[in-house]
């Protein structure tokens, strides 16, 4: 008899948190939670909204709420209940609303009271003891809409013009986001961007734990690029690259003696790899003793080049 029972109770409160109910107060006041905490103040009755801009990297939402003192001569007289998936979004002109309840729980005799609301399936272990933990809310439950009622008559004016504060802290995930700008490189999808070691294509939005990164370009276009940063804990960190082109080379073969003019510039020491040219047209002159020779050529992005100089002695016979 008794297995029934309480089988009958709990089946009925699973139905009494199921079930969407009536929401009847004036909006007094929305706190909006982003990465940071919040709070606010409220009377009996008063409800409060209770919005979250990002849930990214929210896993769970940490509600002390302070209790004024005169409450402490009425035991077990009042309510606090809190509401989610709210028919309408919380608007200061609207009295009426249809929601689900996530918590309805008599205040203690105390100072203060926590609540813990989880967004994820794992709410921490971090909990303060005693804490009235909700079950999961997903991101689209909220807003949600919190209050405080009697649940006994004859309430003096003095324990309705009390104040509760609310305080909200939301508890971070260990994860950041990274935007990539790269500056507008010719030609397109010209480089690969390697993230920790991986290829990746998303540039918006990338989710990283917190602690130290690297990204890396490779390009046939551009000069390699390494860097280090750091991914804070609910942060939105821009990285923006500027990549610089990789720019042709020439190699010039000639006997020695003989004097280099590229462009009207006299070319010194000449090393074996070559020089860089910014693509485009250019003029070389090449002088050996009384000999002297001039020529355009134009250079590409995607190339690199060798100019040649040879002399050579043609004997013919009759």
């Amino acid at each position: 008899m008794k297995i029934r029972l309480i089988a009958v109770i709990l089946l009925f409160f699973s139905i009494f948190y199921i079930f969407p109910v009536n929401i009847r107060g004036e909006l007094t006041g929305i706190i909006t939670i982003s990465t940071g905490k919040a709070s606010t103040e409220f009377l009996l009755h008063d409800l409060t909204a209770i919005v979250i801009e990002n849930t990214t990297f929210i896993e769970r939402i940490d509600l002390t709420l302070t209790i004024p003192e005169e409450l402490s001569k009425y035991r077990d007289s009042f309510m606090i209940n809190i509401y989610s998936t709210l028919n309408n979004k919380p608007d200061k002109l609207l009295r009426t609303y249809t929601g689900s309840k996530t918590i309805s729980t008599v205040i203690p005799v105390s100072n203060k009271m926590f609540i813990s609301i989880p967004l994820t399936d794992n709410p921490g272990s971090d909990i303060i003891p005693g804490t009235v933990l909700s079950s999961k809310v997903e991101a689209s439950g909220f807003p949600l809409l919190l209050s405080v009622t009697p649940v006994m008559k004859g309430i003096p004016s003095s324990v309705l013009t009390s104040v509760f504060k609310l305080e909200i802290i939301p508890v971070l995930s260990n994860k950041g986001i990274l935007n990539i700008n790269v500056s507008n490189p010719s030609p397109e999808n010209s480089y690969t961007i390697i993230m920790d070691g991986k290829e990746i294509s998303d540039k918006k939005n990338i989710v990283l734990l917190t602690g130290i990164h690297s990204i890396k370009i490779e390009s046939d276009y551009f000069r390699p690029f390494l860097r280090s940063f750091v991914i804070e804990k609910g942060v939105t960190t821009e990285i923006s690259l500027e990549l610089t082109p990789l720019l042709p080379t020439v190699i010039f073969e000639s006997p020695a003696g003989t004097i280099i003019y590229l462009d009207g510039n006299k070319l010194n020491h000449l090393a074996k790899e070559g020089i860089q040219i910014e693509p485009g047209e250019h003029v070389v002159r090449i002088e050996l003793n009384d000999y002297s020779l001039s020529k355009k050529f134009t250079v590409t992005s995607d190339k690199n080049y060798i100019i040649s100089l040879s002399l050579d002695i043609i004997i013919q016979d009759n």
